[in-house]
């Protein structure tokens, strides 16, 4: 075990352990010079905890930044390939899909201009909600995943949340297959949110008003409509990164489905370090619920977010022994989204020094106007300061 890895374990603890920094180590080598933001989703830490590190290794001159990202030093380069044994760099991935399984083709330009086009009309997002738009080829692959594993043919789904609009790229996919033929893929499809704005921004981008959709407004905290009691076969959710937040919405999304084993929950959710997702995956297992797949870095977000803007997609699967926590008929009051539970923290890059700095309640700067008073805590610098991401403090 390397003294070096050890080390720095013991003077900045990463979840991952030693293991976790191997593994930014060794992407920084293979990548030569790499952002922040491309390292966080590598390597699927958040970019408060890199940031630290980052600091850390460059005041070791270990590593460097410039403008353009973060490289090795000349000597930091020689010790690390002494130190870890790193040799080569990077694989090539497909120039098309890189990497991802789902490769979306020309067939599907006509799709994806319609959803780009809406996308563009979507209202503000309201932050207090934890809305977060997906991106148009995001919510294009997540209807061409449900029907990929048979979860649209014949079946009755619903979005629980649709403020990326997955639900208009499910009710035009025909286009990529028979075009000259509008037709809805699944059965029945329900859209429901607790936001107006993005239920009447769907409906007018859907104008085939033949098509078997509907629409509520509803606050899943209140309790679960009758008409909404087990009576779906497929339901996808992208829920608030919090405990609360899953454990809610997959009560929910259990209590809507049918009462029988074999219905599916398509559930984004952040990356997380190993022992913030054990503790997911001990709610979805207390739930009853088969964890049949999980797609790192399937979903792509507009702005900033903790880990560069990309989450996962999990496939659960009902069993006989699926059971929601929270009952369907009362109303939930612990807080769900974030900005409920934590506030937010900021990060800026310094030009000159070429380190990050957090700005934020939690921290010992509050505002960016304070930083520019005080300068950077590292140089001294009073600027210019460059913004690399918000997140909300888990």
């Amino acid at each position: 075990m390397s003294n070096f890895l050890r080390d720095v374990q013991s003077k900045i603890h990463l979840r991952e352990g030693i293991e976790g920094y191997r593994s930014i180590l060794r992407e920084i080598y293979r990548a030569g010079t790499i952002s922040l933001k491309d390292l966080s989703q590598k390597v699927l830490i958040p970019i408060p905890v890199l940031s630290k590190i980052i600091n850390y290794l460059i005041e070791l001159e270990i590593l460097d930044r410039i403008p353009v990202g973060i490289l090795y030093t000349e000597n930091g380069m020689q010790f690390i390939e002494s130190e870890l044994n790193f040799y080569g760099y990077g694989l090539s991935k497909c120039e098309r899909c890189n990497g991802h399984p789902l490769y979306i083709s020309p067939r599907w330009d006509e799709l994806l201009y319609i959803l780009e086009e809406s996308y563009e009309k979507r209202p503000k997002v309201d932050t207090t909600l934890d809305q977060a738009f997906a991106t148009a080829k995001t919510s294009l692959r997540r209807a061409l995943l449900l029907y990929d594993k048979g979860a649209l043919e014949g079946k009755k789904i619903c979005l629980l949340g649709d403020d990326d609009y997955s639900s208009v790229a499910i009710a035009l996919l025909f286009l990529g297959f028979f075009p000259e033929n509008p037709r809805l893929i699944p059965d029945e499809m329900i859209v429901i949110d607790i936001d107006n704005r993005i239920l009447e921004g769907i409906q007018n981008t859907v104008k085939e008003k033949t098509f078997n959709i509907k629409y509520k407004l509803w606050d899943y905290r209140l309790e679960i409509p009758q008409d909404l009691l087990n009576k779906f076969d497929t339901i996808m959710i992208d829920p608030p990164y919090s405990e609360n937040g899953i454990r809610l919405t997959l009560s929910r999304a259990i209590d809507m489905l049918r009462d029988d084993p074999g219905r599916e929950i398509y559930l984004s959710f952040a990356h997380r370090s190993a022992i913030k997702f054990l503790k997911i995956q001990e709610i979805i297992t207390e739930m009853g619920l088969a964890l049949m797949e999980i797609t790192h870095r399937f979903n792509i977000y507009e702005g900033a977010s903790i880990l560069g803007n990309q989450t996962q997609i999990l496939r659960l699967v009902t069993t006989e022994t699926t059971k929601s926590l929270i009952s369907p008929n009362i109303e939930y009051e612990e807080p769900i989204y974030t900005g409920q539970i934590s506030a937010t923290t900021r990060f800026y890059y310094c030009l000159k020094c070429h380190k990050t700095i957090e700005i934020g309640d939690i921290g010992q700067i509050k505002t960016i106007e304070k930083l520019k008073e005080s300068g950077c805590p590292y140089c001294n610098s009073k600027g210019p300061f460059k913004i690399e991401g918000k997140v909300k403090n888990a």
